[in-house]
């Protein structure tokens, strides 16, 4: 047996689709081998090489199976496609709970090598806008402006570079006279329908909701009476439980 034919194949179409299957039926973020894409790149050039290969081949069976391969070659890729596509939007919805939260109580373990860059920059783009609009405004300070870094455009050889314009600077300071106030963290809000009481296992630091209410910092044993989507967050983690 030659080596080529001793190659384990560990990525076809029906695997792919299981996979796709897969993540599409469970809330979070499946498992993956960590040679996924370097599996599925392999894939790709194979059969991409077999299409190349029975261009110029006008047998009936050549052109037969240059056509499924084609077909074949092309469902993959939509597979592909829609399988990132899904992973992209747990992975940014873990981002946007860590970024809530402030607590170490997202699962990042299921994340592929490549994923942990795109999880770990978005947690730090949205912690910085929050620390910066969100926070800023709770101290009674105007939002800091950011100058976002602009990539310079290609200038062709033969063209004359003429000046850009001067970068817009902020003229709005925050003010230096009123004294900042202490921000007391919220512990509990009124009971309504869709709110739960929690009783805390461990330490969470202090977090901000969607509707801009302050949390925490909470120590173990201590309850409080959460919004269920944060509630159920918490719980899912296993750093709180419901209480009675």
């Amino acid at each position: 047996m030659s080596e080529e034919d001793s190659k384990e194949v560990k990525i076809t179409y029906e695997t792919l689709y299981e996979i796709l299957r897969r993540e599409k039926s469970k809330d979070e973020l499946q498992t993956l081998d960590e040679s996924f894409f370097r599996d599925v790149l392999e894939y790709l050039q194979d059969k991409t090489k077999m299409i190349q290969e029975a261009v110029g081949k006008f047998d009936l069976f050549s052109v037969e199976e240059r056509d499924n391969t084609h077909m074949q070659l092309t469902n993959v890729r939509r597979i592909l496609k829609e399988l990132y596509e899904r992973r992209e939007k747990k992975i940014l919805e873990m981002a946007l709970n860590k970024s809530k939260t402030n607590s170490n109580i997202i699962d990042t373990s299921n994340l592929l090598a490549k994923e942990h860059e795109l999880y770990n920059q978005t947690v730090k783009l949205l912690d910085s806008f929050r620390k910066d609009v969100l926070l800023t405004l709770f101290e009674l300070k105007t939002p800091v402006i950011t100058e976002l870094k602009k990539v310079p455009e290609p200038i062709p050889s033969e063209s004359k570079t003429e000046p850009g314009p001067m970068p817009l600077e902020s003229t709005q300071k925050p003010p230096e006279s009123e004294p900042t106030p202490t921000l007391k963290p919220t512990l509990e809000i009124k009971p309504e329908t869709n709110n739960i009481k929690v009783k805390f296992l461990q330490k969470v630091d202090q977090f901000v909701d969607k509707e801009l209410e302050l949390y925490g910092p909470f120590e173990p044993e201590a309850t409080a009476i959460l919004p269920k989507e944060m509630a159920d967050i918490l719980i899912n983690k296993g750093s709180a439980v419901e209480a009675e």
